[in-house]
Formats: structure tokens, sequence, C-alpha cells
């Protein structure tokens, strides 16, 4: 069982698509909740997002209007989750619909992976308004990765990554917080696994993260911090 995170902030206008490729996912037993942070209570924005709560019991969705930052909105929803197992999408990326269903035998133990990884992502694929990178795949290592170097580089896509519940809290404060989740996990033995397969479809567009202006001025001292 999987609770699944989407915060919003930016990218309201792709949330059917996001929404619709969970709804999608051939393994079923899923939740999703929605957190609209950095907005005015009962935003316009929030109120698109409530719409599909009334569509599906097994969507809500949190008006975070007293949040402003991705870390402080997930560091909330996360209180709200009912499964032991957390996954992220972001507004502007879409699964796969054998997403969840191919990465469950190592989310749950199954097989080879002896128990359960902490951390279970997959490879992705970019599209939207950047054509000169739509159709490239990121090179990301694939398998159990749990003894990799962290430091190169990020092994692990955002919208792919399942997590135990247990280790779930977002560092913002570099505006770097999934990197940062995993530089702390890997760097207190916890183990990761990617799926070889290309499960997340990864929108490039203006206002994406991707885009970000001076988060990678950042790396540097995030890693710092975990050496």
């Amino acid at each position: 069982m999987i609770t699944i995170l989407m915060p919003i902030y930016n990218g309201i206008e792709f949330i059917h698509d996001s929404v619709e490729s969970i709804i999608g996912q051939t393994y079923g037993e899923w939740e999703l909740i929605i957190g609209v942070n950095g907005h005015p209570e009962n935003s316009m924005v929030y109120q698109i997002a409530s719409t599909y709560q009334s569509l599906n019991t097994r969507i809500s969705v949190l008006d975070l209007y007293f949040l402003s930052g991705k870390s402080e909105a997930l560091n909330e929803m996360v209180k709200y989750a009912k499964y032991n197992h957390i996954a992220l999408l972001d507004v502007d990326d879409i699964w796969h619909s054998s997403k969840l269903e191919i990465q469950i035998p190592f989310v749950l133990g199954k097989g080879e992976s002896k128990g359960g990884y902490d951390v279970v992502g997959s490879r992705c694929i970019y599209f939207g308004e950047n054509t000169r990178l739509n159709g490239i795949v990121p090179n990301i290592p694939t398998g159990d990765i749990s003894q990799h170097n962290f430091f190169e580089f990020n092994h692990i896509i955002n919208s792919s990554a399942i997590i135990k519940k247990e280790h779930c809290f977002w560092d913002g404060s570099l505006d770097l917080e999934d990197y940062d989740m995993w530089l702390r996990l890997r760097t207190t033995n916890h183990r990761f696994y990617n799926c070889s397969q290309i499960l997340v479809k990864h929108r490039i567009h203006e206002s994406s993260a991707f885009n970000s202006k001076g988060n990678g001025n950042r790396v540097p001292e995030l890693l710092q911090k975990y050496m």
C-alpha cells in the first residue's frame, strides 16, 4: 500500500495528466494526497485541485496556505499518510501505468530485494517545451545502487521515488530537498534500488525545477554537509 504525495505551487495546468497517470495505475492499493502551498487560503489553485477530491475517494487535497516551500509542504503532508511507503509525483510529471506494480517487489522485499529497499526509483525520459531535451533519458545507474557514490551526482529521479515513511523528512534550506534526503540516507547506510524501466515522464518547462535559477550553485554546499 502506497501513499502518493503531490505538492503544488506552480504547474496546476498539468494536474489532469499527472492525476490520470495515478488513477490509471495497474497497482490499485494507493491513496493520493495533494498539498497546495504558497497561495492564499482557498485560492484558485486549491479549488482546481479540489475537484479531483470530489471525483475519487482515494484522493484528498490539503490547503496549505500557511506554508511556503516544497519541503515544508511535504513534511506536513506526510503526517496525513495512512501507509508505510511514500511515493512522490511532481504535478508536471507523468507515471507509466505499470510504475507502482513494477516497483512494489523491491519496496516490499520480494525476490532479490532481501527485506525491501529504503528507496526505490526508476529511470525517466524528458518531454515538454524544451525540444532540445525531448526524448533524452538521463544516464543513472540501475539495480542495487546502495554502494554507489551519491556525491558524484543525484542518482534518484524525484518523481520515481518510493520511500519508507519512517525516513521521510525534507530539508529545504538549500532548495535541494530531494538530493539532501538521498545523501542523508546514503551516508547512513540505507538501501537504494533503481528499476531499469523508464517509468516516469519528466516534463521540462519554464517554471519546472529543472530550470530553477541558481540551485545548482548550492550543490557543493550540500555535499559538504555530508562529507
